[in-house]
């Protein structure tokens, strides 16, 4: 079944959202993104409607479509939530993930680890956005893998929908060196240790400490609530 035009233009936002190519405060014309698609304003803000409806982006009066800015208490309250799921769904792969899967799960820890050599290599004081591109992308799937396992798709849409909405967190926010992105592949490979041995025990406490490691350098880099600029007219 050919999916709708509210569809396509719902999916072709959720990824730049996860891409970074909205920071929070950026307003989303509906025009523009029916012109990239191809498409009316009309599915475009059907699908705006239901980002809206996720937490994505909140609807201003007179201003339309605005990507969500977040306070340090509302991301403290994400990652919260990412603790109370991701350690349970670490356990239940450990106890149902197949070879496949876990080839998957080398494969992008291998590139995670191929970034973060040429980030080590490199003469700048911060890393590129190519590489912190790739390295959110690995990073993701590396994720949305371990929740796959598990067969619950209530979870996987629960907490795919977290991840993205730390993802434009981190679009305007997040500060990445070098050894940011090294703790993050040691943490992931644990996590796949655990998997390999299949011992949820391992698995759980693992990804625990991975998401509040993510917590720890996230608000590191956070220099406070941000600020909504349509409130400040």
């Amino acid at each position: 079944m050919q999916p709708t035009n509210a569809q396509r233009a719902y999916d072709h936002l959720r990824l730049r959202l996860i891409n970074g190519d909205f920071v929070p405060g950026t307003r989303i014309r509906y025009g523009p993104v029916g012109k990239e698609l191809g498409i009316s304003a009309t599915p475009v803000r059907e699908a705006i409607g239901q980002l809206a409806n996720e937490g994505f982006v909140q609807l201003v009066p007179q201003l339309g479509a605005i990507v969500k800015s977040f306070s340090r208490e509302e991301l403290i309250e994400l990652y919260e939530m990412r603790e109370a799921l991701e350690p349970y769904a670490a356990a239940r792969a450990a106890e149902r993930i197949g070879e496949r899967q876990l080839q998957e799960i080398r494969q992008h820890i291998w590139r995670m680890n191929t970034l973060t050599a040429q980030a080590r290599k490199s003469a700048a004081t911060s890393i590129g956005k190519r590489i912190v591109k790739q390295f959110e992308q690995a990073d993701l799937a590396f994720h949305m893998l371990i929740i796959e396992a598990t067969g619950n798709q209530t979870m996987v849409r629960t907490v795919g929908n977290s991840h993205v909405l730390a993802r434009i967190f981190s679009a305007e926010r997040h500060g990445y060196d070098a050894d940011v992105l090294k703790a993050t592949c040691e943490d992931h490979q644990r996590i796949l240790t655990a998997l390999e041995r299949h011992r949820p025990d391992a698995a759980r406490d693992a990804m625990a400490v991975h998401i509040r490691n993510g917590l720890e350098i996230t608000l590191a880099a956070d220099a406070g609530p941000t600020e909504r600029w349509w409130e400040k007219t």
